[in-house]
């Protein structure tokens, strides 16, 4: 380290009285920046120059800001709107800043710690991720419950906070323990309950019949409560940072088989920061005071959601259909969503039970309802066959009845049927022609044209007989010996809302 000599102080010493900058007197000087620092120490004299402090566009409304602030506590976004209007042309950042400042500190509360004694109370509440699930960045829902004693840990992933997801969440974690705790606090959800008013209550009375199976009591924490609720809501943190951080998954069950892994073999056995000790080791003092599962459990715990029964006799059920009767196409029906099935209601009877379809876009069909299928459409097809052997304008005449008829063409149908076989198939093959013509579609405007016919000819002719094959085709339909509204039922159920049109009001 070179040392100055006399000349080089003096010129230090001169140089920064005009520059007032360090980097600008060690350039000129030609000596180094900590050269210029060691003789400005020496000397005592202030390293920076003192600079007037700018004047700021908040000095003429910073009065107005702090008695907005701190008698009327104003948001920053109100007291923005209060000083636009007295001239202030400033922006929100710097008037949010400043607020920060002004604003008085709240003090926060000392609590102290809650005790809580073995098996009396559990923690459940909600928290969403981000995560990587079948190589896409999706937000899944985390479900968790823990034991306050123990603090051993329950949690799993969903796609959304329903009701039948908190029950799941639930059973399962009641299944693994292979006990129940004695209450379960929560915050205010609609899927469990909620404060109403100041000391009521409501509680989702399908969660409380499944509360009431299992024989635990749903305590709803009132809001503001924040600190009741910290054994349960800190853990999320431990869970994205120690869990999820960093790792993909294939789907949800790849995510939850990982995650129970990694409850077993590191969240649940690991020191715990608080307790110094294993939650596991805590838990096996804790059994003892926790309540056993239930012997038998009413399987009362359910969604319900309306849906109708579509023309492939299915109901939709997030991504995939599960069949009903096919007699029940075109109804409305009441689906209950269990954690294990589905159950399907129409009119107030069960009609249907479901296992759930472990895939997407799936159609299952139980093999009761394929065989009622493969028979009505067997049926139909038959009618069909019998109907166009009247005559090519059979086929037209057929469209025109399902289109102008809707749900009633199966009436019109069997009732043409039933004439050919008194009148004759020519007659009513030109009757059919005559009516077409007309935009005529329906039984009665063939039977007035076939009489029409008949008075005007006096009957002279002879009629043709039904040719033995129609005749046949009938029989095999049993035409004569079924009521007619089965017809009616036959093609509407197959033909419902092919065309969008309704059943004729006028026809039976």
């Amino acid at each position: 380290m070179s040392r100055l000599n006399e000349q080089e102080r003096k010129r230090i010493r001169e140089l920064f009285q005009k520059t007032g900058s360090i980097r600008a007197t060690a350039e000129r000087a030609g000596v180094s920046r900590n050269a210029v620092r060691r003789e400005l120490r020496r000397l005592a004299i202030p390293q920076a120059v003192a600079t007037v402090a700018r004047k700021s566009k908040l000095d003429p409304f910073k009065d107005k800001i702090g008695y907005l602030v701190v008698e009327k506590h104003l948001s920053a976004v109100r007291v923005l709107e209060e000083i636009r209007a007295l001239g202030f042309s400033g922006g929100y950042s710097i008037l949010k800043d400043y607020v920060r400042i002004v604003r008085p500190k709240g003090r926060k509360r000392p609590t102290a710690p809650l005790p809580h004694a073995p098996g009396v109370e559990a923690q459940m509440d909600w928290s969403p991720h981000a995560i990587v699930l079948a190589g896409r960045e999706q937000i899944v829902h985390t479900g968790s419950i823990i034991l306050c004693f123990s603090r051993w840990l329950f949690f799993r992933h969903f796609p959304d906070e329903t009701l039948e997801h908190v029950i799941r969440l639930h059973q399962e974690a009641f299944t693994e323990l292979g006990a129940v705790p004695q209450t379960i606090t929560y915050d205010n959800m609609t899927t469990v309950g909620r404060h109403t008013g100041p000391g009521q209550v409501w509680i989702n009375p399908v969660f409380k019949t499944f509360a009431d199976t299992y024989d635990f009591k749903v305590i709803i924490l009132p809001p503001g409560a924040k600190e009741r609720h910290g054994m349960v809501e800190r853990p999320f943190h431990y869970i994205e940072n120690n869990f999820l951080a960093g790792r993909e998954f294939a789907d949800l069950e790849d995510l939850n088989a990982r995650a129970d892994w990694w409850r077993a073999n590191t969240a649940n056995v690991r020191i715990h920061g608080t307790l110094r000790e294993r939650p596991v080791d805590r838990l096996q003092r804790e059994r003892p005071f926790l309540k056993p599962l239930p012997q038998t459990k009413e399987d009362a715990c359910y969604r319900e959601v309306d849906r109708q029964i579509h023309r492939d006799f299915c109901v939709a059920v997030d991504t995939n259909r599960y069949s009903a009767s096919p007699h029940l196409i075109g109804q409305e029906a009441k689906v209950r969503l269990y954690q294990d099935h589905l159950e399907i209601w129409v009119n107030g009877q069960l009609d249907c039970r479901h296992t759930y379809v472990n895939a997407r876009y799936e159609r299952k069909v139980l093999p009761e309802h394929e065989k009622t299928y493969k028979e009505i459409t067997g049926q139909h097809q038959l009618l069909k066959d019998a109907f166009f052997r009247l005559g090519p304008q059979a086929q037209s005449y057929y469209e025109g009845l399902r289109r102008e008829r809707g749900a009633g063409a199966g009436y019109h149908l069997q009732r043409i049927l039933q004439l050919a076989d008194r009148y004759g198939s020519d007659v009513i093959a030109g009757a059919l022609a005559h009516a077409m013509r007309y935009g005529a579609f329906s039984a009665d405007a063939v039977l007035r044209v076939t009489r029409g016919k008949a008075l005007r000819q006096g009957r002279q002719t002879a009629v043709h007989a039904m040719p033995e094959e129609i005749r046949n085709w009938l029989r095999s339909c049993a035409v004569e010996s079924q009521d007619p509204q089965f017809y009616d039922q036959l093609l509407g159920e197959i033909d419902h809302n092919e065309e969008g049109q309704q059943h004729d009001p006028n026809d039976p």
